[in-house]
């Protein structure tokens, strides 16, 4: 990443031929991360986007909040309409959380939301919490609504005392019981003191974020948070720790936040992105909600989005109340297909963010053949030729039929040399003279399809790991959810599968879920499983107390705890049960250590049925026809491709084996990690971006590997990226089974 090694990359002739060889901008035909670089047209949808964004604007101004409704076909472009929300909102214009896929139990989703909101606003890197957006907010809302007067935002302790004062001053007024600036207040200082070096006040800063994401905190950890009268409220359960008692004191937390938003000129946006993808109890109480929260919160924003004829369904079957209707839909935004002259504005788009280093560089070749026709390297008579006598189309249209004419150029650019391809170009025929591809059967390409949009969906959530927080909760709906579709079938040895979630008066089920199992020889087996990510000792204690003190109800009893964000802590009485457990024996009791990938796995796959349900899933069969993969395909496609069973968890509940805890470990990379990142960082230097299976094409022809070890060095560059995207290096989108790496800042 020297300047030697840099300048040694500019582009030429030849290096404009290698891009146009290796990578294709228009492979993404679907918008996977709101805050991707990917080009947009302003002119598309001009009319819809300037409604949301006033919408916005009136709930900053006005102590109001309001419900917008984004409806319209699959593929018409409401994700990207919510990516240029993003994208304004980032322009010191507001504070908008993207929530995809919310997944919970009915009665705990409201709580869900606030801990996916909260982990968004705060990041899931607890040791710099200076650089979250939760710090920006609380520091501009003391200066914008003048509560911090005659003091510079300086980071010593008496200007940090002062700054805890003016929140505590501004929190008699929008906090009136007094029930969240403490906790808010304790973020602020512990985050402040802790960039000084103070650890203690590091921990008060992350005990503050889990209790205002609805976490439960142990002594020790309440002890951290100032405010004693949160103390005394929660004197009474001790037992069951410090935590929100109940979904008025949640609400409570998010009516804050939204109001502090307001104050720092950011007001918050809620995005509840393809809702219609949910089951309909999920959908029903989500909706309920978000109702809730219009109806009493003030200077907030939610965006439902979803595909027409799926949420009118809902509507019409009252799965949405028509109350919540009335609501949510308060502005309704719906957008249409576009026109000829539209689709041809967001392919000049794509070209323009493509190309534009070459023609900066005066790369003559390249500047002169745009001159004769701005859609080079596609056409402008390839492209009246597709848009003749059509009247409208959907933006993924126009985009799948580019990724097409791009495919074909590379290969006529394979077949000719560079020379002769641009001399010729466009070259014979509407398609470059390529062959037609021979039609492969449909469940050949529906598991293709179904196979990339799940490494897809995994490596999303990688990317953007604050937006699936660790919660037992979430993990029990995503494998209830997924099992439920196998009890009872031949596949597997899976009878039942109930999921118990707690009364509100009584106590607490020992288990999450309760399955039962039927063996060969007959004989009926009843497993509990238990998902645990608690915080600290005290939170693991009961529920791994009432899994030893269960004798009657299973024969087996599975702990699931996420070993890599909240590895099971215990103290004394935790140990003491977990023992109990363990002495059970490996038959009778399992402890699977689940990681990130194995979370994102479970998400994944419930988003992909979801997608299918919601008609919002496509594949191309035969070459340029495309069919909607309806959600039992899907799920004929996971038992085809044994998807369920290669989940460790999964695997457990469908086949009463013992599978070993963990998920596969990766063989130790043979390569210099640090010349993995030069070569990525050279590569990106010159254009503007690359697939990471296209880097890895580069990486393995300079290292001459063999044809077998391709996918290892594929695995190396795809991890790589992805830490040069933690780090803010580059920018990695989820693409299929792949990433597309550009360098931050470069449009």
């Amino acid at each position: 990443m020297t300047s030697e090694r840099m300048s040694s990359e500019e582009p030429t002739f030849e290096r404009f031929l290698a891009a146009v060889r290796g990578t294709n901008p228009f492979r993404s035909h679907r918008i996977t991360d709101v805050g991707s670089g990917e080009a947009t047209v302003e002119s598309i949808h001009k009319n819809a986007f300037g409604k949301l964004t006033r919408v916005v604007q009136d709930a900053a101004k006005e102590p109001i909040s309001i419900g917008a409704l984004l409806i319209g076909a699959p593929g018409v472009g409401k994700s990207h309409l919510l990516a240029r929300l993003f994208q304004w909102a980032g322009e010191d214009k507001a504070t908008v959380v993207y929530l995809h896929n919310i997944l919970a139990s009915p009665e705990r989703m409201l709580r869900y939301v606030l801990n996916a909101t909260v982990s968004d606003l705060a990041g899931h890197r607890g040791s710099d919490y200076t650089q979250s957006r939760l710090y920006t907010i609380l520091n501009r809302a003391l200066i914008r609504s003048g509560a911090l007067k005659g003091r510079k935002m300086m980071m010593g302790p008496r200007e940090i005392e002062a700054r805890k004062e003016a929140l505590a001053r501004l929190g008699a007024r929008i906090d009136p019981q007094n029930a969240v600036i403490p906790v808010l207040n304790a973020f602020l200082t512990g985050t402040s003191h802790g960039s000084l070096g103070d650890a203690a006040a590091e921990r008060r800063a992350h005990a503050a974020v889990l209790w205002l994401s609805g976490e439960t905190l142990g002594p020790d950890e309440a002890r951290l948070l100032d405010g004693a009268r949160l103390l005394d409220q929660a004197a009474g359960a001790a037992d069951d720790g410090l935590a929100l008692p109940d979904d008025a004191a949640v609400e409570r937390v998010l009516h804050v936040l939204a109001h502090l938003c307001a104050l720092a000129e950011l007001p918050l946006v809620l995005c509840l992105d393809q809702v219609d993808n949910l089951d309909r109890d999920a959908v029903r109480a989500l909706m309920s909600y978000a109702h809730a929260l219009l109806d009493r919160a003030k200077h907030l924003v939610v965006i439902v989005s979803g595909v027409k004829q799926s949420m009118l369904s809902l509507r019409t079957g009252e799965v949405i109340p028509a109350a919540a209707w009335d609501r949510i839909a308060e502005r309704i935004l719906e957008l249409h297909m576009i026109s000829p002259e539209e689709a041809r504005a967001i392919l000049e788009g794509r070209l323009d963010a493509a190309l534009s280093g070459f023609e900066e560089k005066e790369i003559e070749e390249v500047i002169a053949a745009r001159k004769r026709d701005r859609l080079f390297p596609l056409g402008s008579a390839w492209l009246e030729q597709r848009l003749d006598g059509v009247e409208e189309l959907r933006p993924r249209d126009a985009i799948l039929w580019a990724r097409d004419r791009w495919e074909a150029q590379q290969d006529r650019l394979a077949a000719v040399g560079g020379k002769r391809w641009l001399k010729e170009w466009p070259g014979p025929g509407p398609d470059g003279g390529r062959a037609p591809a021979p039609t492969a059967k449909l469940e050949d390409v529906i598991d293709a399809e179904v196979k990339k949009k799940l490494e897809e969906g995994k490596m999303r959530r990688r990317l953007q790991q604050a937006s699936l927080p660790p919660d037992e909760d979430n993990l029990a709906s995503l494998t209830h959810h997924l099992l439920a579709r196998c009890a009872g079938q031949n596949a597997s040895t899976l009878v039942s599968i109930e999921h118990l979630t707690a009364k509100k008066r009584g106590k607490a089920p020992a288990y999450h879920l309760l399955a039962r199992e039927k063996r060969a020889d007959g004989v009926t087996v009843t497993t509990g499983v238990t998902f645990l990510c608690a915080p600290s000792g005290h939170g693991a204690r009961t529920p791994l107390q009432r899994m030893a003190d269960d004798t009657k109800h299973t024969d087996k009893r599975i702990l699931v705890t996420d070993e890599e964000r909240r590895p099971l802590r215990l103290g004394g009485a935790g140990k003491a049960a977990y023992d109990a457990l363990c002495k059970l024996g490996r038959q009778r009791f399992l402890h699977l250590h689940l990681d990130f990938a194995g979370h994102a796995e479970l998400d994944s796959l419930v988003g992909l049925l979801g997608a299918a349900r919601s008609q919002d899933l496509e594949i191309e069969h035969p070459r340029g026809q495309y069919r909607k993969v309806t959600e039992a395909e899907v799920m004929a496609s996971f038992q085809r491709q044994s998807l369920l069973l290669a989940h460790p968890l999964l695997r457990e509940l469908l086949t009463e084996e013992i599978v070993k805890g963990g998920t596969d470990s990766v063989a130790p990379e043979p390569w210099d990690p640090q010349q993995t990142r030069e070569h990525i960082m050279a590569e990106l230097s010159w254009r503007l971006g690359l697939m990471a299976k296209e880097l890895a094409q580069i990486f393995a022809s300079r290292k001459k590997l063999s044809d077998r070890r391709f996918p290892e060095a594929w695995s190396h560059i795809k991890k790589t990226a992805q830490a040069l995207h933690d780090e803010g290096h580059v920018h990695a989108t989820a693409t299929d089974d792949d990433l597309f790496v550009q360098l931050r800042g470069k449009k």
